[in-house]
């Protein structure tokens, strides 16, 4: 499974990434336009990333925004992309039901609060089916 991580903080990208290395290859972005960056690289090679972490708060581009803009190129490539749309978890240290409802309206499956509970993960990915 191929895997991007984005978040501003080293810390949190760190400990996602270490959480998630066992379910993949991981990929991680600091922000929003190196995510998409590598997003676009990654279906131009016909390999793209199956699981995307997102933050949801960044400067600059916020997750929310993120993952409006991965729906929007992947709508744009049409069917191809549809087929393999990527799993998208927000990951935050805001628990608000206003932040964990924009999330879902953008399009991801998933949140998780921070610090990220490795048995929380192993339900998420379980109910959002990535690992079957």
């Amino acid at each position: 499974m191929r895997i991007l991580i984005v978040d501003d903080d080293y810390i949190s990208r760190t400990q996602i990434k270490v959480l998630l290395l066992g379910y993949g290859d991981c990929d991680i972005a600091p922000n929003g336009e190196i995510a998409l960056t590598l997003f676009d690289a990654a279906h131009e090679e016909n390999m793209p990333y199956d699981l995307i972490s997102v933050d949801v708060d960044m400067p600059g581009m916020s997750g929310q925004e993120l993952v409006n803009e991965i729906r929007q190129r992947e709508d744009a490539l049409g069917a191809a992309a549809r087929s393999t749309e990527a799993k998208i978890i927000m990951v935050s240290s805001m628990d608000d039901g206003k932040n964990i409802m924009s999330s879902f309206r953008q399009g991801a499956e998933g949140y998780l609060v921070k610090p990220v509970n490795p048995a929380k993960l192993k339900e998420t990915l379980d109910e959002i089916r990535i690992m079957g």
